[in-house]
């Protein structure tokens, strides 16, 4: 177990390197030719899009990272074909109903935003929420780099493709030509990810769809569905509402801050990545040994890179942000704020993770909803104020808080420490 974490990790590690360096020089190249004005609108608008994809995943991203492990081990193919299907049908109709409402809600918030640029934007949704869950099923195969490769390398490269292509055309870029830009690479990272999974899951779906499950499936999936808004909601709050409360400019600024300091948590990501179903399988079997193993091992990994990152960030963060642009710099401030609560993102580990794979999907949902409630509040208090560090405090505090309320209750009701600590498990209720 230990090697093939160590294994998966690295080779996730490799992977999301790869994936943050395409994004980055995407985004880079859209910094430059949009302008900051215009580089604003572009996150305002995606960070609504990539607000409302996680409804429009419906939970089953996550949910996969159970059923598809559990059906697949088992060789239940019956229930793992009606349940690919029922997903597949799903995702279409709650992503027809989330483009509508982003159209409606974001034009009606951000007025400065074109709503062209926001059909665009809303157009990405459906492929952004396919690519999520077919990423998910195809890591409970055990395929580490293939269910990152289409998502975090292929999309980001055919964007960069894209958005060269017009720039030597000569055409004029513009907030609403990148969203399109955007959708399009989407679209076809998806197309390249459902042939590669069908040929993988084909020996699996031979028999003939099982929905008897489906309602053990809505049960798990719904509440992850909430939960899921709640998270991708408190990882882009910052960005809409200083579209609104402040400036298209500030939401730039902040978001080239808020993407450098997510390279601080990233091997936690990886190991989320390559653990999820690991444990999901460790539960199944009722070992908790072996959940603690995975917990701890994930968390001391996860804490020294971003121990390391962080300090490397705190002295080359100007530089960095200079590549966005000349007034990127000032962003710095922002950086070192978000830099600390990504800090103990990395201590408590994978709790979501291990909250969630252990069927507490509903505590955690109470924790995240918590979280979202002290993110508003702190955001609608500092913003108008202090911009983009007011922004920057909201965002920290809010992730360290719902971080260590998940580490308290995981210690107190499965008896897990998933902290780089690891104490020793006890008893639920036992300490």
């Amino acid at each position: 177990m230990i090697r093939f974490l160590l294994k998966g990790t690295f080779i996730s590690t490799a992977s999301r390197v790869g994936g943050v360096a395409l994004g980055y020089v995407a985004h880079l190249l859209l910094s430059r030719m949009l302008g900051l004005h215009g580089y604003g609108e572009y996150v305002v608008a995606l960070g609504w899009a990539l607000v409302l994809t996680l409804p429009a995943r419906a939970g089953f991203d996550n949910s996969a990272l159970r059923f598809s492990t559990i059906y697949i081990e088992e060789g239940r193919s019956a229930e793992l074909r009606g349940f690919v299907q029922l997903a597949g049908a799903v995702i279409g109709l709650s992503s027809i109903l989330a483009a509508i409402v982003m159209v409606v809600l974001a034009s009606r918030f951000d007025r400065g935003i074109s709503v062209t640029a926001l059909i665009w934007g809303a157009v990405t949704i459906l492929p952004l929420a396919l690519l999520g869950v077919g990423s998910a099923i195809l890591r409970t195969t055990k395929r580490i780099f293939a269910s990152q490769f289409y998502d975090q390398l292929l999309r980001p490269g055919l964007l960069i493709l894209l958005i060269c292509a017009v720039g030597a055309g000569g055409r004029a870029m513009h907030a609403t030509t990148a969203l399109m830009l955007t959708a399009a690479a989407a679209v076809l990272a998806l197309a390249a990810l459902l042939g590669h999974l069908l040929r993988v899951l084909a020996p699996s779906l031979k028999s003939a769809a099982d929905y008897s499950h489906w309602r053990e499936w809505f049960f798990l999936s719904l509440p992850l569905l909430v939960t899921g808004v709640m998270q991708e909601m408190l990882n882009q709050l910052e960005i809409i509402l200083l579209g609104s409360l402040a400036s298209a400019r500030d939401a730039g600024l902040f978001a080239a801050a808020w993407r450098l300091a997510g390279l601080a948590p990233f091997a936690l990501a990886a190991l989320g990545t390559v653990s999820g179903p690991l444990v999901a399988s460790a539960y199944h079997r009722r070992d908790r040994a072996e959940l603690h193993r995975i917990a701890s091992l994930s968390a001391r990994i996860g804490l020294a890179f971003a121990a390391v990152a962080s300090g490397l960030l705190l002295l080359a963060g100007r530089p960095l942000l200079a590549l966005f642009g000349p007034e990127f710099p000032r962003a710095y401030p922002a950086l070192a704020i978000l830099l600390v609560g990504g800090m103990v993102n990395a201590f408590t580990g994978i709790v979501g993770y291990l909250l969630i794979l252990t069927g507490r999907q509903t505590q955690a949902l109470l924790i995240f909803a918590g979280g979202l409630i002290v993110s508003i509040a702190l955001n609608l208090l500092l913003i108008p104020p202090f911009g983009m560090v007011g922004a920057a405090i909201a965002s920290a505090t809010a992730l360290s808080c719902w971080n260590l309320a998940m580490l308290a209750y995981v210690r107190r009701a499965i008896g897990i420490d998933t902290s780089a600590i690891g104490l020793r498990p006890v008893g639920p209720n036992e300490g």
